[in-house]
């Protein structure tokens, strides 16, 4: 709504000619439109050619700009409010006939007076502000005093806390307007319900403004008076220290110099002239009879939050770029007040951490990647541990049908886990996941591994992750709205096709499946076989990789990557695979068949013949959290075999005693550690030399030819060490042998990464300056 609309409306003089108690409050018979001016977004003042008074349009909003903002309510309120005597505007009328402005609007009296901004302040005395905080003060206590019976809501009196209610509010509007991950925004979620404030008998449930800041009260044109509150359309029950919270944010938010139209004044309060902030907290207290002042900044937090979810609604609805800044801006002042009430550990990770000194070492790893590390643990002890043998349990009893479905204990723990931020972690974009760094993903993942559910369980399981990671890198807006979106949020699954049957998948040269271009699209035809996920019912998508050009004669430019839809009548999956017996229900692997599948031209990811190039970059990562994900696994089955030690007794004498086991140990722990280390450095090289660096190439080709077979050997160990027991399903050390020896040969087998090593050695070895050094070289006789 415009102010040339308002101005052009001939219908809006009709209707206020028709509404009696209007023209009574004007004091007129024909109420004559003389002039329509804006005072603000979506309101507008009217004055008349027969009359001094003056009225104010309140418009609804085209689109809910910010959270909870309603017109309906911002009327109802004034109503309740003017009848137990609180300053408020008074209202006129309300009208819902859309045809005359088409939105809804209310009018209220205009009253002249004083609305004061930071730059008003500054020119203002220090006794003038603090008379003004004063009754600023006041007038929120007297707002908070009210019954909730004068308002017909005395059936909620009872009731004193709602903080659990707007913590989830907030949580539902961030995740439904997300558009950037923002880890200050989702720590605040998930600290905030963890430390929901002590009842307070003044911090009672009462009417709250909702967006409550001096920039809302009108003042009397020459008193320092209150004459209204203005503004009720976020108004709603809340605690009553969530006003006085948002009174106080500006104390909080620093002064950015312009940078933000969010600025606060923190770091420049003497500078605008701001009155002392425990001077306005007294006043409301005061006003409230108490002299006891609690700590407020929980609700302080809150208030900043909501603030910042806000600029991320207008970020997403106007794709101007200030109003993420502004989020980012106001959430870490938001952060920064949980880090002064935790001494800088929200998460009570510093102990930990410390007492794991041996674990973090002298890694490049921040407190964040810590706190998700230790947030992941408890999970795993509370909520991943209890359930595992069951899952797996039903897992092996399924019927391996070409349709499998989902565990629902696996998808209520992913729903959890996502509500608790832990969910795509390994998505270093911050775009799209948490920003973390490969090598603090490496630690993340190795502690998911001692789970075989709980990458599924955090959104970090394969295939997804490698085709998250291609869709993010090639996908173009269409593709990554339809399939990325779903895929990151865990709506449904997908599949990666590249591995075929009867050839070696690992040269171009030999793949047989075909994509050849036609009108608006692509046939496609052949099989492939090893398809992971594709039994899986929530399966809603595939990446396929085939023969898109016959010319070989640059074999690395022949194939292309392509997007079929699921289901489709011409794709069938023949079989399921099992690997040495083991289905893996509900994910499984598949033989499926393309019967000339036409696949629309905008499904062809990235270029026409750059499939290679892709699925290096997708493989890389996929290499590498396979070897990390085997390496949870193998520890696992190491503290197994210790405890297993302690309680075995041979020959009148514990396992654990034995001279032969415990060298036995000794070289399978050096083992393992020389395994974490080689992952460890390969996630370091991905961040400080690159992905596309041949050191990083020779470190992730070294973690998977060393690491499956060297896990494989250790799980071999601990099953010895159990007996019969271990190689039955009543452990978890037969499922860890199978993905240890399985995954020598996925991403490509040992022997291609060895032989690639290999090329690595001598290159570094022909630069080597030392090699015709005098007495380096091999001695002469």
């Amino acid at each position: 709504m415009s102010l040339q609309e308002v101005e052009k409306s001939h219908l809006l003089g009709n209707y206020l000619n028709s509404s009696s108690s209007l023209l009574v409050f004007l004091g007129v018979n024909d109420a004559q439109i003389e002039e329509v001016q804006q005072l603000a977004q979506f309101i507008y003042k009217l004055s008349f050619k027969n009359t001094n008074k003056k009225i104010v349009l309140h418009t609804k909003q085209t689109e809910n700009l910010v959270a909870g903002h309603s017109i309906e309510k911002d009327f109802v309120i004034a109503q309740k409010l003017s009848a137990v005597n609180f300053p408020v505007t008074k209202t006129l009328f309300y009208c819902a006939d859309q045809s005359i402005l088409g939105v809804p609007f209310y009018a209220t009296e205009f009253i002249e007076g004083r609305l004061f901004s930071d730059q008003i302040l500054i020119g203002m005395t220090t006794e003038e502000k603090r008379v003004i905080y004063q009754e600023v003060a006041k007038t929120l206590a007297h707002l908070h005093s009210i019954s909730l019976n004068y308002l017909g809501l005395g059936q909620l009196e009872s009731q004193t806390s709602h903080y659990q209610i707007v913590n989830k509010k907030l949580y539902n509007t961030y995740k439904l307007n997300e558009t950037k991950i923002s880890t200050n925004i989702e720590d605040l979620l998930y600290w905030l319900p963890l430390n929901l404030p002590q009842q307070s008998e003044l911090d009672n449930l009462c009417l709250v403004h909702g967006d409550f800041s001096l920039s809302k009260v009108l003042f009397h044109p020459t008193e320092p008076r209150i004459l209204a509150i203005l503004d009720w359309q976020t108004a709603q029950l809340g605690n009553a220290f969530t006003d006085l919270a948002s009174l106080l944010a500006p104390y909080y938010i620093p002064y950015s110099n312009g940078r933000h139209n969010v600025d606060g004044w923190q770091g420049v309060e003497r500078l605008v002239g701001a009155p002392n902030q425990q001077d306005v907290i007294k006043s409301y207290f005061n006003a409230r009879s108490t002299q006891n002042i609690p700590d407020i900044r929980y609700q302080i937090t809150l208030a900043i939050l909501r603030k910042s979810i806000d600029q991320q609604i207008l970020f997403k609805q106007t794709k101007d770029i200030k109003y993420l800044n502004n989020s980012e801006f106001l959430s870490k002042a938001g952060y920064e007040i949980v880090l002064n009430l935790t001494d800088g550990d929200p998460f009570g990770i510093k102990m930990r951490a410390a007492n794991d000194s041996s674990l973090w070492s002298k890694w490049p790893v921040t407190d964040r990647c810590k706190s998700y590390y230790y947030r992941i643990k408890d999970f795993l002890k509370e909520e991943v541990f209890p359930i595992e043998k069951v899952v797996l349990d039903k897992s092996r009893i399924m019927p391996t049908t070409t349709q499998n479905k989902g565990f629902p204990e696996i998808e209520a723990l992913q729903r959890k886990a996502k509500s608790l931020g832990l969910w795509n972690l390994f998505i270093s974009d911050p775009m799209y996941g948490k920003g973390l760094t490969n090598l603090e993903y490496v630690f993340l993942s190795e502690l998911m591994g001692l789970s075989y559910l709980a990458h599924e369980i955090f959104n970090c399981f394969a295939p997804e992750t490698g085709n998250i990671k291609l869709l993010i890198g090639y996908g173009t807006p269409y593709q990554k709205e339809k399939y990325l979106k779903p895929l990151i949020e865990g709506e449904c699954k997908s599949y990666f096709a590249m591995t075929e049957k009867n050839v070696s998948s690992s040269d171009p040269n030999n793949f047989k499946f075909t994509i050849t271009p036609t009108e608006g699209g692509y046939i496609i035809n052949g099989s492939k076989w090893f398809v992971s996920s594709a039994p899986d019912e929530r399966v809603k998508f595939g990446i396929i990789m085939g023969k898109s050009s016959q010319d070989m004669s640059n074999p690395m430019e022949s194939q292309s990557m392509i997007i079929v839809d699921l289901p489709n009548p011409k794709i069938k999956i023949l079989r399921q695979v099992g690997v040495f017996s083991y289905y893996d229900v509900p994910h499984s692997y598949a033989e499926v068949e393309y019967d000339n599948v036409f696949v629309p031209k905008e499904n062809l990811l990235g270029e026409l013949g750059g499939a290679f190039k892709m699925a290096q970059g997708r493989l890389l990562g996929g290499r590498l959290h396979h070897c990390v994900r085997q390496i949870g696994l193998t520890r696992r089955c190491l503290d197994l075999m210790m405890s297993r030690a302690e309680q075995r007794v041979i020959f009148k004498q514990k396992l654990k005693d034995n001279a032969a086991f415990q060298e036995r140990l000794g070289q399978v722990e050096i083992a393992f550690q020389n395994c974490r280390l080689l992952s460890l450095n390969a996630g370091l090289l991905l961040d400080s030399a690159g992905s596309k660096h041949l050191h990083t190439f020779m470190a992730v080709s070294q973690c998977k030819a060393h690491i499956p077979k060297a896990c494989q050997k250790m799980i071999d160990q601990c099953i010895q060490a159990f007996g019969a027991e271990g190689v039955t399903e009543d452990q978890p050390l037969a499922i860890s042998f199978r993905f240890a020896r399985a995954i020598r040969f996925m991403d490509g087998p040992c022997e291609v990464h060895l032989r690639q090593i290999a090329r690595f050695a001598y290159g570094n070895h022909l630069f080597n300056d030392l090699n015709n050094a005098q007495g380096y070289g091999l001695a002469k006789l």
